[in-house]
């Protein structure tokens, strides 16, 4: 990644932070509670830091829709309190990318095609974890 787009993309984060310190985060549309500790959400599709809260052991699931040809990115901060992994599959369940790739804090791809995508944040951690996700796709 150069350092245009590096810095691109802190701008936007910037940005985006500091315009939802001012609204109100969108409330889940309906999330759903797996047996085994997953939280699907089903987000709306506008730009929009959505904070939240993933339970010690446990993997909060977003489905978005990335354009295909266009790069997207992810980009997840936490509290600090446990480590966070981020993991981006396809609508086919193939793996796309993980925060391996840019140094721990989200990931950047460019899609094939347009389609829906599934954003895990896995927290592998004793507590929980409060962190705000902002992606590309919203």
């Amino acid at each position: 990644m150069t350092t245009s787009r590096i810095l691109s993309l802190a701008a936007t984060l910037l940005f985006t932070l500091a315009a939802s310190a001012i609204s109100p985060t969108t409330q889940h549309l309906s999330d759903t509670v797996t047996s085994d500790s997953t939280v699907v959400h089903n987000r709306p599709r506008h730009p929009e830091v959505h904070t939240d809260r993933v339970k010690a052991h446990s993997t909060d699931v977003y489905t978005v829709t990335f354009q295909g040809g266009v790069e997207a990115w992810v980009y997840v901060s936490g509290d600090g309190d446990t480590d966070l992994d981020v993991l981006v599959y396809d609508e086919n369940g193939n793996f796309v990318c993980d925060d391996e790739g840019c140094d721990g804090w989200g990931c950047t791809f460019t899609p094939h095609w347009t389609g829906k995508y599934k954003i895990k944040v896995v927290n592998k951690g004793n507590v929980y974890n409060e962190y705000q996700i902002t992606t590309s796709a919203w």
